[in-house]
């Protein structure tokens, strides 16, 4: 019983790795967030700290010499209600210091 009991439990354990490398990913990949969509959505959090985060989407970035600006679309669940934000970051890309961050509420 015990012996089954382990066999199962590694092959749930094992095989949510497995089918990652199948699809050519490593394992540590699956759940990893760049830095600046982690920041998105911790903001966005901070605005709807009851929301559930659905989906996460780049939309666009810019880069320039002095600044760089990235937007982000998070689609979150709050209660019944499902709804659109975009996250606008804006930082100096040596220092990595951010300048300004603005949500919006997307428009329905």
């Amino acid at each position: 019983m015990i012996k089954q009991c382990l066999i199962c439990l590694s092959l749930l354990v094992f095989g949510a790795s497995a089918a990652a490398q199948a699809e050519g990913m490593p394992h540590y990949a699956v759940h990893h967030k760049p830095k600046w969509e982690k920041v998105a959505e911790n903001e966005a959090k901070k605005r709807y700290p009851l929301a559930q985060t659905l989906f996460i989407q780049k939309v666009w970035d810019r880069k320039r010499t002095d600044e760089s600006v990235k937007q982000y679309h998070l689609t979150l669940r709050e209660g019944s209600k499902e709804f659109g934000v975009f996250v606008t970051i804006s930082f100096n890309p040596y220092s990595q210091k951010v300048n300004k961050i603005a949500v919006i509420e997307e428009y329905q």
